[in-house]
């Protein structure tokens, strides 16, 4: 590790990014003044903090302390436009209020890292870097130039000997360290990590925040939130600000702690590791008055001064800095629109040739799809062997034809309504950090499915078409296969909607039920039979619609008489009901069918649900 930092340190002192086609980085300082943000109980508000201001600049390292729930993970994604909705305030960017657009170009030029290392578990770290540097950097750059740029950042991060492992495979400091990698290919000039240290042995701990201030070395403005450092790690930082009760009670220079604590008559004892008795006296060990007195002092030094000191200083025994960001927008705006810019098409093949790669290593989950639809398949058709040609059993083909859209359902719309929440925080992170857009990521999650979902079906439709002996006509082969890929891709679209919208424990339970409430209307009832009230619901099911249309495509069109078979095999008896199948069509108020709009009204309702979809997936993410 040791080794890493040396030539960590080496090589961010040379600046090698300037061999790479980026343009020049600005400074940017960071500075809030009043921030508050509150969220809804269950009969009043809950306020997390009370007012805060401060100042973070570039070229420094700064950590954000204070215990659990004082809002130090809500301050940092304030400042980073995780959190909007809920808070006030306002927050400048080299002394520029970051209204007016400017948050989009923010957006742009910084970058947050989670807590928890979302990464594709089954993809390599070298192809993790591939993706995300075409799809950062798009076409502008030539593919030469990347591979350098990805090389360099693994050999700099010091993962160059594991650029063949999968992520899944990382230490917790390996997932770490890629994580940051993954980030500074558009080598943004602001990082936000959220408690980065969190998991990390003492080792990969030291590494990690060595590499956090190198960066902020080169002019970058590093923040993280720290809970509790070593006493180590908590020199290691540039400049401190310190969180109680949604309160500011420090900011300032790690060496400025202790002074102005003692101010306060709070004396760390010796040997005590000053990032511990900040969060004792933070927590309220040495009295709720202590913390008061903190924020008070705080506070009073702001306004003694207007501002903060232009060093970090003791005056009348408090720490304090003032706001020298100089007001500059020409850089930001420059650097903002020199930014690559990749195409959508550009963004959908890689997106889609990721989810081949991703697919292609859980060929398991495939396969094992396909062998549960070839034994319900082989099932059904030895439940209703012979039905389909034996007038005496139209009812038993009848629950087939059923049967058949009701398990074609489930599995397209199952198969699917975990896919969003599972993979929602990995997306979460990609799509604020501006790796892509959200079409382009929809779509391709769609297109690599689909295929999967047909073969499926066909793997289920075949064997059970000719066990069930089905009329062997290529018209009604097709429509009838037809219907069936139409309501299982429409079922998927519904469980894209379930997953993206409900809860997960919700999403399982909901989907089936709305499954079945739909089979319902038009097989166990007739639409006379229905209530006024619940008519409107036999319009829109669109699992009525393709099970209407595929019984028709079986007996309609002038389908010849059929035999009255004893058993199913041999042996006609005198006379059957439904000897001429037309006649069941009618007692079922199926004969009045038009194939072409029932197929178009299940597309259309497909369609309308995936667009739901992508509609509550941009609405999850951006109304932050």
């Amino acid at each position: 590790m040791a080794e890493i930092k040396e030539k960590s340190l080496e090589m961010y002192n040379n600046n090698d990014y300037n061999h790479f086609s980026f343009p020049k980085r600005p400074a940017m300082d960071i500075s809030f003044n009043d921030i508050k943000y509150s969220t809804k109980a269950l009969t009043s508000k809950k306020h997390i903090l009370h007012g805060i201001s401060g100042e973070f600049r570039s070229g420094e390292l700064t950590a954000i302390m204070g215990p659990s729930g004082a809002g130090k993970s809500t301050l940092l994604n304030i400042l980073a436009g995780f959190i909007i909705k809920g808070s006030s305030g306002e927050i400048c960017i080299n002394g520029l209020s970051r209204t007016n657009g400017r948050l989009e170009q923010f957006l742009k030029m910084s970058c947050y890292i989670l807590q928890d290392d979302e990464l594709r578990p089954l993809i390599t770290v070298r192809e993790a870097m591939t993706f995300a540097t075409h799809l950062k950097l798009g076409i502008s750059v030539p593919i030469c130039e990347k591979e350098k740029q990805i090389t360099y950042l693994l050999d700099l991060l010091g993962l160059s000997q594991h650029e063949k492992t999968m992520t899944k495979r990382l230490s917790g400091g390996q997932k770490k360290r890629l994580s940051i990698a993954l980030e500074l290919i558009t080598n943004p000039p602001v990082l936000f990590l959220d408690e980065p240290t969190t998991g990390l042995d003492s080792s990969s701990t030291s590494s990690c925040v060595s590499l956090m201030k190198n960066l902020a070395r080169q002019g970058r403005t590093i923040i993280c939130t720290i809970h509790q450092p070593s006493a180590l790690i908590f020199e290691m930082m540039d400049h401190l600000y310190a969180i109680a009760n949604g309160h500011c009670i420090y900011q300032g220079s790690v060496q400025g702690l202790l002074p102005y604590l003692g101010s306060l008559g709070l004396i760390c004892p010796n040997y005590h590791n000053p990032a511990d008795f900040l969060i004792e006296v933070a927590i309220g060990e040495y009295g709720s008055d202590h913390i008061m007195l903190a924020t008070a002092a705080a506070k009073k030094g702001r306004q003694d001064t207007n501002s903060y000191l232009e060093e970090a200083k003791e005056e009348n025994g408090i720490s304090l800095r003032v706001l020298k960001s100089k007001k500059n927008s020409v850089d930001i705006a420059e650097y903002s629109d020199s930014l690559p810019n990749t195409p959508l098409s550009y963004q959908l093949i890689y997106l889609l040739w990721r989810n081949i790669i991703i697919q292609r290593r859980d060929a398991s989950n495939l396969l094992l799809r396909i062998a549960l639809h070839l034994l319900v398949s082989l099932s059904f058709g030895v439940i209703y062997y012979n039905a389909g040609k034996n007038a005496n059993n139209v009812y038993g083909n009848y629950i087939f034809v059923y049967g058949t859209n009701l398990f074609l359902h489930y599995a397209g719309q199952m198969a699917v309504t975990l896919s969003f929440p599972l993979e929602l925080n990995v997306l979460r992170r990609e799509y604020f950090n501006r790796w892509y857009s959200l079409a382009p990521y929809c779509l391709a999650t769609v297109l690599i499915e689909i295929p999967f979902q047909i073969l499926c079906v066909l793997v289920y439709f075949i064997p059970s078409y000719l066990l069930t002996a089905q009329p062997l006509e290529w018209t009604r082969f097709s429509l009838f296969l037809m219907f069936t890929i139409s309501v299982c891709l429409t079922a998927q679209a519904g469980g894209y909607l379930v997953g993206a919208t409900t809860p997960v424990t919700l999403a399982v339970f909901i989907g089936p039920v709305i499954t079945v409430f739909l089979s319902v209307f038009g097989f166990a009832s007739k639409y006379s039979e229905i209530p006024s009230y619940l008519k409107i619901f036999y319009y829109i099911s669109y699992f009525r619609v393709s099970f209407q249309g595929s019984l028709n495509t079986l007996y309609g069109f002038n389908r010849t008489a059929l035999p009255c078979l004893l058993d199913g095999f041999h042996g006609e008896t005198g006379y059957c009901h439904y000897r001429h199948a037309i006649k069941f069509l009618k007692e079922m108020d199926f004969s009045d069918l038009n194939i072409g709009f029932d197929f178009s009204f299940i597309l259309g309702f497909g369609i309308l649900l995936y667009a739901c979809t992508v509609s509550a997936i941009w609405l999850r993410l951006n109304c932050r």
